[in-house]
């Protein structure tokens, strides 16, 4: 290797604090969501939706098929959370990298042929594709649902454990968070430079040249799972109880406090689990389908809708380094100040069922993306502390079935969009996100002000 191409990576991991458990794995997993973000949103992004739309003609097909990846994620959650706390996670990873090769064979199979099953039933889109299509391509989605769900919650667990805990564990996951918003900004500008190429137009067969990197790409991507190291369980501390007592927050009997100190810190990540499945259910009636809203309501162009969403994880990035820096300086803890951008998100979202204008609408969309999906490093980092290295793995794979639960939710979305329209559906999701965000209230106590979390983690040593 080169002297200059050492020195460009050495300013690339200049981001990462000391004392780390393990610094490859650090760096294996950011490098793991740059290749995974680019992977997902140029094969099962934007286009791919409007692929299937224009395929079977209709949101509930788009919404059934999604799904197809959620019921998966619902079968295998549980088998996947043991497998990553009783086996090895390095050689459990290995397993993923085969299950991906496959996704990434059936999936690349699907889309070419997709065109020609429509052109030789009907001549045109909206057609029903023959059953063998259809099979290969609920395949593909099934085997892509059990390789995001098992190597998310491997891959994450091993994250974790090599992070120490406290503030530098919410900052390296900040990182970790901005590093994917920023790789899933390349992903439709790939998309939007292949469509330009293909013409801008929704032709079946250019969008599926168009998906076909994203595919290609994903072997890479299973090779990267193969390159993490074992570490060993790092020991839980009791770090709720210790921050609840410096922040003065323990009853008048030491002993009947910390029980109580107790009770409440085990119920954290119960509360924060049950706040993200509802949040997946209503994401899920929503999210794949704001695409299909801006093309079909407001006609956007492929080029269009690419720039749209490439935009979209820039402006979370932004936000997730605000939300940062006003949790870390908030005086109640982070948690108001992820509950302020989730409630203001929810506002936006009510307020786009209402605008006309395609260019006010397109504000107010980026600024309710980015307000609402900023949480999620700080939701993560906050989890992470009060689950223990052992119990990791089960935890992050229910934590990806919630993520998952909004593919499961989307057929009851192409279904309530088909039948009432996206403006309606988004206001019924909007009411379930105001009733998920009730569960972080409880949270509060227990999630003092960084600067107590940065004197806790200086004691022990972390």
């Amino acid at each position: 290797m080169s002297p200059n191409s050492e020195s460009f990576f050495g300013g690339c991991w200049r981001c990462l604090p000391p004392g780390l458990h393990s610094e490859r794995n650090v760096k294996v997993s950011l490098c793991i969501c740059v290749l995974g973000s680019i992977v997902s949103t140029v094969a099962h992004g934007h286009l791919f939706t409007a692929f299937t739309f224009e395929l079977f003609g209709d949101n509930t097909s788009v919404g059934l098929l999604e799904s197809a990846a959620g019921v998966t994620a619902l079968v295998t959650a549980i088998p996947a959370g043991l497998a990553v706390d009783r086996v090895s996670r390095t050689r459990l990873l290995r397993l993923c990298a085969v299950v991906g090769l496959l996704a990434a064979a059936s999936g690349a199979a699907a889309v070419l042929v997709g065109p020609h099953v429509v052109s030789r039933s009907s001549g045109a889109g909206g057609s029903m594709p023959t059953r063998i299509f259809t099979e290969l391509m609920l395949g593909s989605m099934v085997l892509w649902g059990v390789f995001f769900n098992t190597s998310t919650s491997a891959s994450l667990a091993l994250f974790a454990d090599s992070v120490p805990r406290g503030s530098r564990r919410q900052e390296l996951f900040a990182v970790k968070s901005t590093v994917t918003m920023l790789a899933l900004a390349v992903g439709p500008l790939l998309v939007l430079v292949l469509t330009a190429v293909q013409g801008n137009d929704w032709n079946l067969t250019h969008m599926s040249y168009a998906l076909l990197p994203g595919f290609l790409l994903m072997p890479v991507q299973c090779w990267g799972l193969t390159c993490f190291e074992e570490v060993g369980a790092q020991p839980i501390d009791e770090l709720a109880v210790g921050l609840l007592a410096e922040s003065g927050s323990e009853a008048s009997s030491p002993t009947d406090g910390k029980q109580r100190s107790k009770r409440g810190a085990a119920a954290v990540p119960y509360l924060i689990m049950a706040f993200e499945l509802l949040t997946s259910i209503g994401a899920g009636m929503t999210v794949k389908f704001f695409s299909l809203w801006f093309k079909n309501d407001y006609k956007f162009s492929p080029i269009g809708l690419a720039m749209l969403q490439a935009a979209s994880p820039l402006a979370i990035a932004v936000a997730v380094q605000v939300l940062h820096r006003v949790a870390r300086s908030c005086p109640a803890g982070p948690v108001p100040a992820i509950l302020g951008f989730w409630l203001t998100s929810i506002v936006l979202l009510l307020a786009m069922v209402w605008v006309k204008d395609w260019r006010v609408l397109v504000c107010l969309h980026l600024l309710r993306t980015a307000l609402a999906n900023s949480k999620e490093p700080l939701a993560r980092a906050i989890l992470a502390d009060f689950i223990p290295s052992a119990k990791r793995g089960r935890w992050n794979a229910v934590h990806s079935l919630t993520g998952m639960t909004w593919t499961g939710s989307a057929a009851v979305g192409g279904v309530l969009c088909d039948r009432y329209g996206y403006g309606n559906t988004f206001v019924f999701t909007a009411g379930i996100y105001l009733l998920a965000s009730s569960f972080w209230l409880p949270i509060i106590p227990f999630v003092p002000r960084e600067l107590a979390s940065q004197q806790f983690a200086g004691k022990k040593g972390a």
